[in-house]
């Protein structure tokens, strides 16, 4: 007589798979294994991944191995580690942000001491150390040096050079694993493409040393690339530190369009942003804040009586919305100089009882990303014109929602 519970059990055993097909993009068998029987496991094949035992990098790529993401290829230390747009790039905590006020030279080893403790072996960071980085470009005529100026990167994979940036095929922002820091050896991290596209005659890519020092401290510096042609004219270009800080990696996350508003009232100051996720992973590429547009300064302490200067953002130049990419979206990091490249426009007007009135700079320039926050310090300088002194008019935020390139 078959017992019943032996029924159950051959139906639920032939219910069981005898093994598994991995498919190509077309859809095609690639690799097939079968189950074995005497354990029950299924075995893959790692080298089908793209890593194997020669391969100590595994398959998430870095500088000691394979890659997960053949399109996406690893430049040294630096690898890619997810995407940031789709929200897999999480737990991103300020390490250490350069003081954009002092001047230093690329090329010279510089030692920082990092905001958080990450453990002797880089083991406290999650998965490991992300850079945001410039570079600084120095104009050379017959060898000699000319202007200086700052670029920014512009990752492109296709390596088609951008106006403006300096294109690169290196990943960036620049991701480094905590198994690779944990080593404390000297890590290269070279920033190869097409940068300004000058020449290519004589092209050397600009490269950053890195090392994790054990002791919750990182030493780096530039090594010097250019795009001559041929005769020492051309660009140099050094590697410039802005920011480091840890990283995790996780699956994607559904994106918040821009319709949806983390913040709309009135604040000089502080926002919280309701609908954010811990670390802007569902910010889709950024955040876009709009400002009050409408303003009235009391001049009073100019003038007998009451008195008021009005202004409106588009009058000096102010309309456009502050943006804010997602790579800075690091809680603790603060952006600086957030018009830059912007020039006001010189608005005045006649107050009875003071006299003309102008708009004549932009004052405090700041905003600092917190925990599902952001905190903003703007201003512009109001200034009577045959008077000493000024007021100074703090800006409001009114609306932050994300934004789409």
């Amino acid at each position: 007589m078959v017992n019943v519970i032996d029924n159950e059990a051959r139906k639920r055993s032939s219910m069981m798979p005898v093994g598994i097909k991995i498919i190509d993009d077309k859809g095609d068998v690639a690799h097939t294994a079968k189950t074995d029987l005497d354990t029950n496991y299924i075995s893959l094949e790692s080298k089908w991944f793209g890593s194997s035992s020669n391969n100590t990098g595994g398959n998430t790529g870095g500088n000691t191995g394979g890659n997960t993401y053949p399109n996406q290829p690893s430049a040294g230390a630096d690898y890619y580690a997810g995407s940031l747009a789709d929200g897999e790039i999480t737990e991103r905590y300020l390490l250490y942000q350069r003081d954009e006020s002092v001047a230093e030279d690329p090329k010279t080893p510089k030692t920082v001491t990092l905001l958080k403790d990450v453990g002797t072996k880089f083991n406290m960071a999650g998965d490991g150390a992300t850079l945001l980085l410039h570079l600084q470009k120095t104009l050379m005529t017959a060898g000699a040096k000319g202007t200086v100026s700052d670029i920014e990167l512009n990752y492109d994979t296709n390596n088609v050079a951008k106006e403006g940036y300096f294109t690169t095929t290196s990943v960036y922002p620049v991701y480094i694993k905590s198994t690779d820091l944990a080593t404390t050896n000297e890590l290269d991290i070279p920033i190869n493409g097409i940068g300004e596209n000058l020449s290519s005659k004589n092209f050397l890519a600009p490269h950053l040393k890195l090392k994790f020092n054990g002791d919750g401290t990182m030493t780096y510096y530039s090594v010097t690339g250019y795009d001559t042609d041929g005769n020492t004219t051309g660009a140099n270009y050094e590697v410039v530190v802005d920011a480091i800080a840890t990283f995790s990696v996780q699956t994607a996350v559904a994106q918040l369009p821009a319709s949806v508003y983390f913040f709309n009232g009135s604040t000089d100051s502080d926002a919280t942003l309701s609908g954010a996720s811990d670390f802007y992973e569902n910010a889709m590429d950024g955040l876009e804040l709009n400002l009050e547009s409408s303003y009235s300064v009391n001049m009073s302490a100019y003038s007998s009586r009451s008195a008021f200067f009005d202004f409106n953002l588009n009058d000096i130049g102010l309309s456009s919305p502050i943006r804010i990419p997602k790579d800075k979206l690091i809680v603790g990091l603060t952006l600086n100089n957030v018009f830059k490249g912007i020039k006001i426009i010189d608005y005045s007007e006649y107050v009875d009882g003071v006299g003309g009135v102008s708009v004549n700079g932009i004052g405090k320039n700041s905003i600092k990303i917190m925990d599902k926050s952001i905190s903003i310090d703007i201003s512009v300088n109001v200034k009577p014109t045959d008077k000493n002194g000024s007021v100074s008019q703090e800006l409001r935020l009114a609306k932050v929602s994300t934004f789409k390139n």
